[in-house]
């Protein structure tokens, strides 16, 4: 049966390979997409809206959907403020959550972080905490909470951990396939994969979080069915 899909963040590095792999998978017969800027493609399938993300509630009717995909996210560099990221990072997406809920969404997918954790002395790993914390609250059909640690691939905007990360990345990399060190870096396209994996291939109900070694499990599971089948 086909799906209809809602893309959020599909400008950053983990949307824009989210959005791409949508539009590609058969399973989907339609991929929206509400966003700050448009995305700059032009496909049968894409749905596109910009907006204004105070405003996100008038657009209520685009969440008549299947699966969310929510890879919104900044730091506190570019959000200039603690406040400021807070109003992005945990109000915006929990407006983004009640509203999936409210549309009777079956899956709702997160790109969360590692770290996450509502008790953290640490502010970025706190807000993403009581996000989290808060999503479970709405009690959606299945909420998949993907933690991933340091991202790898190109951004628009470079964020010198990540590109420690790239380099670290190239002396663990041989020893991947035997660990489930959560804190492993993992490039953005597999963090996509996984995403698309779980919401084809994964369990309907229920609430998970989601970490290095499901990383690959879920990625591997895409590629086997979606990449061979089109080569």
């Amino acid at each position: 049966m086909s799906r209809r899909a809602l893309l959020l963040g599909a400008t950053g590095l983990v949307g824009g390979h989210c959005l791409r792999k949508l539009l590609e998978c058969d399973d989907y017969e339609e991929v929206r997409v509400l966003t700050r800027r448009a995305v700059g493609l032009d496909h049968p399938k894409l749905v596109e809206r910009v907006i204004d993300p105070a405003d996100i509630e008038q657009h209520g009717d685009f969440f008549a959907v299947d699966d969310v995909f929510c890879a919104l996210g900044t730091t506190l560099k570019q959000a200039g403020s603690k406040e400021a990221f807070r109003r992005i990072d945990l109000d915006l997406v929990m407006r983004i959550g009640r509203l999936a809920r409210d549309a009777g969404v079956q899956r709702f997918l997160l790109v969360s972080a590692v770290n996450a954790n509502a008790h953290s002395p640490f502010f970025y790993a706190r807000i993403k905490g009581q996000l989290e914390r808060e999503l479970k609250a709405l009690k959606l059909p299945l909420l998949a909470l993907f933690q991933p640690s340091l991202l790898l691939g190109e951004r628009e905007t470079p964020r010198p951990v990540e590109a420690f990360g790239i380099r670290f990345s190239k002396i663990v990399d041989p020893i991947t396939r035997w660990t489930d060190a959560h804190w492993l870096p993992v490039s953005g396209e597999r963090v996509a994969e996984a995403l698309l994996g779980m919401a084809l291939m994964g369990p309907d109900t229920g609430t998970y979080r989601v970490r290095f070694r499901d990383f690959v499990v879920y990625a591997g599971k895409y590629r086997d069915k979606y990449l061979r089948s089109a080569s």
